[in-house]
């Protein structure tokens, strides 16, 4: 995709540890679920997001960076992109790495972005961004079989506060959570 950085490995699929064990192999296959939820489109590059320079405001956490932009409105709840990188057990964790989400926590698996992955790798914590919190969320599914943690539209809430969604142009951010800030 459009400025995907040199050196980085662009992943369509998930790459699969060889240190995973059969029963953290076992955990993350899920025969009972739907191949693809309804409404989900899982093409990649993904037509839904673009990956842009974050130049101002200078206020801004990642300004020199990049983010994660819509590339069209959005509507509450659908999905946006899957979380694609390197799926590992936490014998094979790098403690250097920003990139790296849980994917099970029981068996100790999770799914790293550092060195691979695709757009979602792009997604800021929306502390400094946005003051009326995140517009999007990590949420785990299903695709072939496969556990995969994603990102969405946040629902539209019980007072329909976010009914708008994602606007085309506007930076998607999650919440990175409390722990993820208290490691640093």
């Amino acid at each position: 995709p459009k400025n995907w950085p040199a050196g980085i490995i662009y992943l369509t699929e998930p790459a699969y540890s060889s240190q995973l064990g059969p029963s953290e192999l076992s955990a993350l296959r899920q025969n009972d679920g739907p191949v693809n939820g309804p409404g989900i489109i899982n093409t990649l590059p993904s037509p839904l997001v673009k990956i842009t320079a974050i130049t101002s405001p200078a206020t801004h956490p990642a300004v020199g960076q990049y983010g994660l932009f819509a590339a069209r409105d959005l509507a509450p709840s659908s999905f946006i992109v899957d979380y694609l990188g390197y799926v590992h057990p936490a014998s094979d964790t790098d403690e250097s790495s920003n990139y790296d989400l849980c994917l099970d926590a029981d068996c100790g698996v999770g799914v790293d972005a550092t060195k691979m992955g695709n757009e979602a790798r792009f997604t800021n914590d929306y502390r400094g961004i946005r003051p009326e919190g995140p517009n999007a969320e990590f949420k785990e599914h299903v695709v072939n079989g496969e556990r995969r943690m994603s990102i969405w539209v946040l629902p539209a809430g019980k007072n329909g506060h976010r009914k708008r969604g994602i606007r085309k142009g506007e930076e998607i951010c999650v919440s990175y959570g409390k722990g993820f800030w208290r490691e640093r």
